[in-house]
């Protein structure tokens, strides 16, 4: 009788152990499932496109002031002052890109491969002399500074057009602060000072036509 009640209590217990490996692998493989359909850091097509755009924008705008730094280095040219400031710009726009490449990564977007991402890289940038009436007036270095200036606005107005994209599609609010506080106020600060670049070389070139861009490439680039 103590034998069967005792072989009993095993059966039981024995039953017990193999009911609980079963409800824990049942519950691991749910979890499973559910993990794998669960993005766990999502954000809306719309607003991973317009990104990669962005991405693809700054590294162009680097190609860009890279080909005008390459410009003003010439031997004939040589004005190491823009060339400087151009070489620097490049550098910063490059970094724009690469910290949106990290952002986009730290988020769960896909690699930057040729689908989603491609740098055209067309003619040779070379900034030319207003021609005014048939003649070539102007300066080289000033046409330079305000194509610069263009870039920018034109890489402002798609960072601002980037940030309502995903405020509403649905509002990405960690990347609109990212955006915004991170980009948007070095770039109005980096436009504000191309603009005053522009209106002081403008004001040398008056006052001393022949020797406003040297002057101006020694003491304010």
């Amino acid at each position: 009788m103590m034998k069967s009640i005792f072989f009993g209590i095993v059966a039981l217990m024995f039953a017990a152990v193999v009911m609980q490996q079963e409800q824990a692998s049942a519950q691991y493989t749910n979890t499973d499932s559910s993990s794998e359909s669960y993005k766990w850091d999502d954000m809306s097509n719309r607003c991973s496109a317009k990104l990669y755009g962005q991405i693809k924008m700054e590294f162009d705008a680097s190609l860009f002031y890279l080909q005008y730094a390459a410009y003003f280095a010439q031997y004939n040219v040589s004005l190491p002052g823009f060339e400087k400031f151009f070489f620097n710009a490049a550098s910063e726009e490059r970094e724009h890109g690469i910290k949106l490449i990290e952002y986009a990564l730290m988020r769960g977007q896909p690699d930057i491969v040729n689908e989603n991402f491609s740098l055209a890289f067309g003619t040779a940038a070379e900034p030319e002399p207003e021609k005014r009436e048939g003649k070539t007036k102007g300066s080289v270095a000033l046409t330079a500074l305000r194509k610069a200036l263009e870039k920018e606005e034109l890489v402002t107005k798609s960072i601002r057009e980037l940030i309502k994209v995903c405020e509403n599609d649905p509002n990405d609010y960690h990347l609109v602060d990212y955006l915004t506080g991170e980009f948007l106020e070095e770039q109005h600060q980096g436009q504000r000072e191309l603009a005053g670049k522009i209106t002081m070389l403008e004001k040398l070139l008056i006052t001393n036509p022949m020797l406003g861009e040297f002057m101006f490439d020694k003491q304010n680039m």
